[in-house]
C-alpha cells in the first residue's frame, strides 16, 4: 500500500502545505511529458501477488510479521492485515518468452515461501477471498502495525462519522460493520503493470477501461465471503465499501466512493487522473520530507513527485496511473487491479498474457471511436462482469454478446494478433491463451469451481468444514500449478475430509454448529415461542434483546412446563427464560464444548462472537 513515511494532517495549513506540494508535482508532470522526459522506449511488464497465509486447518494464521523476518527476500513484503503477503515481482521486457519467465519467476518466490510458511504449519493461498476468513479475524488486532495503515484507518473513519459496513447481496446477503478499514484486507489480487508511451495514453487507458468488463468475466474467482455465496467477483464491492467514506446522513449530492471504477473517458492528459483525485478527494495524509519537484527537475533530476503519489495512493481506481524511476527517464505505466489472486499461477499468468494482448491488440479505429461512446457502457459492462462472471451478456460497440462468445469470437484473436505485434514467442502465446480458451470454452473459472464444490460439499458436512476442504484443496491444486480449468470434482477425491468427533481436540465449534437459527426476543410472548419450537422440531431456543445481544435460552421442556401454569399470550419470554447462559465461541474446540454441556447437563449451548449470537450446539450435532 505505498509509502509508509506518513502521517495524519495537523491543521489547516498542514493540509495547505500538501496540497501545494501535489500542485506543484501536477505541473512538473505535465511539464515532463510536454518537454519529452517520460520514457518512451520499449515496454516493460510487471506484477504484485497478493497472497494469503492459512493454517493446517485452512484458517487464516497471523504469522506475517515473523515470517517476512525470515524470508530474506526482498520481493516478500507485508500488506494491511497479519494474514496477508505481497510479491513484488521484477519486471521484465514485454517480449519473447516473458511470461513463461514470469511463471518461473513466481513459482520460485512461492516455493520458497512455501518452505519457509512450513516451519510456522502454515501455507501459503492464492485466492480473491480467502474462503476460511471470518468476521472475528477482521478485528483491529490483527491489522498489520505499521503507521501508514492505522493512520489511513483512523482518517477514513473520522470522515466517515460511523463504522464502515458492507451490504452485498446475492444468492445470500452478506450484512457487516467494522470501525476500521480492515474489510478491506479480505482482497487479495495479482496487479498487472504495463509500461505506457506517454503520447498514447490517453487511448490505451480508454482501452483499459472498456476490456475490463470483459477480461473480469474470465478471470473471477472471489465468489464466498464469510461462508456466503454473493458476486462471481465479490472483491470489486468489498473493496469499495471497505473505504468508503460516504454515509446516508451526508450524501445530499453526487460523490465519488474512493474505490471507483471512473465517471468519464480521460482526455487530454495523464495527468488529469491525478488532477480528478485531488478535485474529488480529500487529503488522508502528509509527510514531512517533501522536495521540490520544480527545483530538481530545473536542476536535471528527475523528480519523484512523491506528494500526487501519496495522494494517488489513497484512492482506487481499478486502472491506474502509476509514475516511477528506474532507468535513465521516469516511465508511466497502466496498474490493473481489479483481477484476484489465484486459482493458480498458471492461471493467473494465462489472465495476465490476455490483458496484454487486449492492450497490444487496441482497434487503430479505437482512438475515434471513445470519444462518440458514452462511458456508461464500459462501466456498465464492469459491474455486470463483476455480479455474474461468464453468464455476463456485454454491450460491445452496440452488439449485446455473451461472455463466452465475446471473449472466444473477439478478443482470444485480438489478443493472439496484440502479442505478435511484439513478436512474443508463439509457445508462450499457444500456453497462456489457450489456458483462458479451455477455461472459457467449459464456464469454470475459479469462482464457478468454488461455488459448485462449497455446495456439493454442504450435502455431507457443514459450511464452515465446507470451506476448510475448499481452501485445502485449493492449495493442493494451486501446489501442482493446474489451471482451473483441469481441477476435479471435490466429491470424487475425500483424502482430505476429516473425521470429527467430541473427543477430536482440534476440531473447531464452527465445523459442526447450526448457523440457521430460530430465536426470540425477550419481549415475545411464550405462546410464540412454543409454535416456533413446535414448527421447527427443535429444543433450544436463544433469546435476543433489541440490540442483537444475547440474553437468555428458553427450552422445549420450559416451555411446556410453563404452559401449563398460566395465560401463553400474557406471558412473555424474559419473565420465564433461563438468564445466566453459558455458551462458547465458534472458535473454541469441540472438546471444550462437550465439557461444558456435560458439567452443566445441557442438550444444546449457544455460539456467541462479542455476545452476538453466531449458532448453536447440540448433542446431536455431536453423535
Amino acid at each position: 500500500m505505498g509509502d509508509f513515511s506518513v502521517r495524519q494532517i495537523k491543521d489547516a495549513a498542514d493540509r495547505a502545505k500538501m496540497y501545494h506540494h501535489i500542485l506543484e508535482d501536477i505541473r512538473v508532470f505535465d511539464r515532463m511529458i510536454k518537454d519529452g522526459h517520460i520514457e518512451t522506449g520499449p515496454p516493460k511488464i510487471g506484477a504484485e501477488q497478493e497472497l494469503c497465509l492459512v493454517d493446517l486447518q485452512g484458517d487464516p494464521s497471523t504469522n506475517a510479521l515473523q515470517f517476512l523476518e525470515n524470508i530474506n527476500d526482498e520481493h516478500y513484503t507485508n500488506e494491511l492485515a497479519l494474514f496477508n503477503l505481497e510479491i513484488n515481482l521484477d519486471p521484465l521486457p514485454l517480449s519473447r518468452n516473458c511470461f513463461s519467465q514470469m511463471e518461473k519467476d513466481l513459482l520460485q518466490l512461492l516455493e520458497k515461501g512455501n518452505q519457509l510458511a512450513k516451519k510456522y504449519n502454515n501455507n501459503l493461498l492464492l485466492t480473491g477471498i480467502m474462503p476460511t476468513l471470518k468476521y472475528r479475524h477482521l478485528q483491529f488486532e490483527n491489522m498489520t502495525p505499521i503507521q501508514r495503515y492505522q493512520t489511513l484507518s483512523k482518517v477514513l473513519s473520522e470522515i466517515r462519522g460511523s463504522d464502515f459496513q458492507i451490504y452485498l447481496q446475492g444468492v445470500d446477503d452478506c450484512i457487516r460493520s467494522l470501525d476500521s478499514v480492515l474489510f478491506e484486507a479480505c482482497n487479495t489480487s495479482f496487479q498487472l503493470h504495463l509500461q505506457m508511451h506517454p503520447e498514447t495514453f490517453v487511448h490505451q487507458y480508454n482501452w483499459a477501461q472498456m476490456i475490463a468488463g470483459p477480461v473480469l468475466s474470465a478471470c473471477v474467482n472471489s465468489p464466498l465471503v464469510m461462508g456466503n455465496e454473493l458476486w462471481a467477483e465479490s472483491r470489486i464491492a468489498i473493496f469499495k465499501q471497505s473505504m468508503d467514506t460516504r454515509s446516508a446522513k451526508n450524501h445530499l449530492r453526487k460523490k465519488l466512493p474512493r474505490v471507483y471504477f471512473g465517471d468519464n473517458w480521460l482526455r487530454d492528459s495523464p495527468a488529469n487522473l491525478w488532477k480528478e483525485t485531488v478535485m474529488r478527494f480529500p487529503l488522508l495524509i502528509t509527510s514531512d520530507d517533501f522536495e521540490s519537484s520544480e527545483a530538481l527537475l530545473n536542476a536535471g533530476e528527475m523528480p519523484r513527485l512523491r506528494a500526487v503519489q501519496l495522494h494517488n495512493g489513497t484512492t482506487y481506481t481499478w486502472n491506474r496511473l502509476c509514475y516511477g524511476r528506474g532507468g535513465a527517464k521516469p516511465h508511466i505505466r497502466i496498474e490493473c487491479r481489479y483481477l484476484p489472486a489465484g486459482p493458480s499461477p498458471i492461471d493467473e499468468i494465462a489472465n495476465f498474457a490476455f490483458w496484454i494482448g487486449l492492450m497490444c491488440g487496441q482497434p487503430e479505429s479505437w482512438t475515434t471511436q471513445w470519444q462518440g461512446m458514452d462511458f456508461r457502457v464500459a462501466k456498465d459492462n464492469f459491474l455486470k462482469a463483476a455480479r455474474y462472471g461468464l453468464s455476463t451478456v456485454f454491450n460491445w460497440f452496440g452488439k449485446n454478446y455473451s461472455a463466452k462468445s465475446l471473449i472466444l469470437e473477439v478478443l482470444l484473436p485480438m489478443a493472439t494478433e496484440g502479442l505478435r505485434k511484439f513478436d512474443l514467442s508463439e509457445s508462450d502465446i499457444t500456453k497462456y491463451l489457450s489456458v483462458i480458451e479451455k477455461r472459457v470454452n467449459q464456464e469454470k473459472t475459479g469462482a464457478a469451481w468454488m461455488v459448485s464444490n462449497y455446495r456439493n460439499l454442504q450435502k455431507r458436512m457443514s459450511k464452515a468444514t465446507a470451506l476448510k476442504v475448499l481452501t485445502q484443496e485449493t492449495i493442493d491444486f494451486q501446489k501442482e500449478n493446474y489451471p482451473v480449468h483441469q481441477w476435479d470434482d471435490l466429491l470424487a477425491n475425500e483424502k482430505h475430509y476429516p473425521v470429527y468427533t467430541a473427543e477430536n481436540k482440534v476440531i473447531k465449534v464452527e465445523e459442526l454448529m447450526s448457523t440457521d437459527l430460530q430465536i426470540i426476543h425477550e419481549e415475545d410472548s411464550i405462546e410464540l415461542a412454543s409454535s416456533i419450537i413446535d414448527w421447527k422440531k427443535i429444543h433450544h431456543l436463544p433469546v435476543e434483546n433489541l440490540n442483537g445481544e444475547l440474553v437468555g435460552m428458553v427450552t422445549d421442556g420450559l416451555m411446556q412446563r410453563h404452559l401449563q401454569k398460566g395465560n401463553p399470550t400474557a406471558t412473555l419470554i424474559r419473565d420465564i427464560m433461563i438468564k445466566n447462559v453459558k455458551s462458547v465461541s465458534a472458535n473454541d474446540t469441540l472438546a471444550k464444548a462437550k465439557y461444558l454441556l456435560d458439567a452443566n447437563q445441557l442438550s444444546g449451548i449457544p455460539v456467541t462472537f462479542k455476545n452476538k449470537l453466531v449458532g448453536i450446539l447440540t448433542r446431536n450435532d455431536l453423535k
